[in-house]
């Protein structure tokens, strides 16, 4: 490969298109929410307009909601690659540049002694944790697009590597290997396409059947997910728990809504048929509701800046990221046990061109899920504490977002 600008500008789009995309999740508590979702939010928009396009918009493993199974509590504990990634990259930066201050011709100690790219393979590994914290179905595209454009930039590199190193470069790449142990990625190429003369047209076939094989194993997951939601039927209704809970708790709790008249009355003039319950001061509630969360008295003496919870609602840059992903990992693999409230949020569903969408399309690939009416109850005593009809908005506007 020549290394032609166009090829440039193409791997470091690719990197940062993906970079971008896959930290909304940092952006959007930050005061630059605004800024980023003016340009990221009219393409979240557009791609939900069309049901050929919605999916790309849904998340393919649970992110709001806590399930008790260990398939997914495992692959959530995969996320911390997205730091362990990160730090191996700067590690891996220490003999490069520590041989290139010395003039060393070719580095080779350190990780460079067996694997020539070990810091593309280090951002590989974080960008595999961070499309696991924030699994859009557009971030698992983007990363592997982003896996196949570090490969093109490494093969540019040692490219010109040979040309410089005609001598001590061939046979350094003799005795490591690219990225892992046995090079199984040049393997399964040439198992599938090294019958095609044009390298280049069989990087495109393994690319499109790769991307394939993704996206089909994460509509499994995502099949496999919604199978295992802690949830509850009670007629049409589908009771959601954001934790996992016994089912007839769920009921119980909705028969406890279903004592109001008004919220009746609600629910039979709207056409619900989804209702996520969640503790009333859920730390992910901005995903649902801009209304925020509800705290008790006695939480509000001892913090009192939580009665103006709008106020800080998109500031605290890392410190707030870092602290949401303590509670969090916090939560991996726990029930909670500890409710000051009972919250139910029954959320209207309807589909792309605004019908409603009948119950059984309740958690269906490309509906649209807006939150309509708030019901708290009291934990203690069980009574009804409030009933709010809400905005059908969440924390950033109208934009998708995991609640599944």
């Amino acid at each position: 490969m020549s290394g032609q600008p166009g090829q440039k500008l193409l791997i470091v789009g690719t990197s940062l298109a993906y970079l971008l995309i896959g930290l909304e999740v940092l952006f959007m508590i930050t005061p630059f929410a605004l800024f980023f979702y003016s340009v990221y939010g009219p393409i979240l928009k557009w791609f939900a307009s069309s049901p050929a396009t919605a999916w790309l918009n849904e998340f393919f493993l649970p992110h709001m909601i806590f399930i008790d199974d260990p398939l997914l509590i495992g692959l959530s504990y995969l996320q911390a690659l997205f730091v362990i990634g990160l730090v191996l990259f700067l590690v891996a930066a220490i003999p490069l540049y520590y041989g290139r201050l010395f003039k060393k011709e070719v580095v080779s100690f350190g990780p460079y002694a067996r694997i020539r790219h070990p810091q593309y393979l280090s951002l590989a590994l974080s960008g595999f944790g961070l499309m696991l914290y924030w699994p859009r179905f557009m971030v698992l595209i983007f990363y592997v697009t982003m896996l196949f454009v570090y490969y093109l930039l490494a093969r540019n590199e040692e490219w010109r590597m040979k040309r410089e190193q005609p001598g001590s470069y061939p046979e350094y790449m003799g005795r490591t290997w690219m990225f892992l142990p046995g090079e199984p990625g040049g393997k399964v190429y040439r198992l599938l396409f090294g019958w095609i003369p044009a390298k280049g047209l069989g990087l495109l076939a393994l690319y499109l059947v790769i991307l394939s094989l993704s996206v089909s194993t994460a509509l499994g997951l995502r099949a496999y997910t919604l199978d295992r939601l802690p949830r509850a039927v009670s007629g049409d209704m589908h009771l959601v728990s954001v934790y996992p809970r016994p089912a007839d708790k769920l009921q119980q709790l909705y028969g406890r809504a279903l004592e109001s008249a008004e919220v009746r009355n609600f629910l039979q003039a709207n056409r619900i048929s989804l209702a996520y319950l969640m503790p009333g001061d859920f730390f992910l509630t901005g995903l649902l509701l801009e209304e925020g969360p509800r705290f008790s008295e006695a939480k509000l003496k001892r913090y009192p800046h939580l009665r103006d919870a709008e106020k800080g609602r998109h500031s605290g840059g890392l410190v707030k990221f870092f602290r949401l992903g303590y509670k969090f990992f916090q939560t991996i693999g726990t029930t909670r046990r500890v409710y000051d409230f009972e919250r139910i949020v029954f959320t209207r569903t309807r589909e792309i061109d605004g019908s409603p969408a009948p119950p059984e399309r309740a958690f269906a690939i490309g509906v649209v899920r807006n939150p309509a009416l708030v019901v708290d109850i009291d934990f203690e005593s069980g009574e009804i504490v409030s009933i709010q009809t809400v905005s059908g908005r969440h924390s950033w506007g109208e934009l998708p977002m995991p609640v599944l």
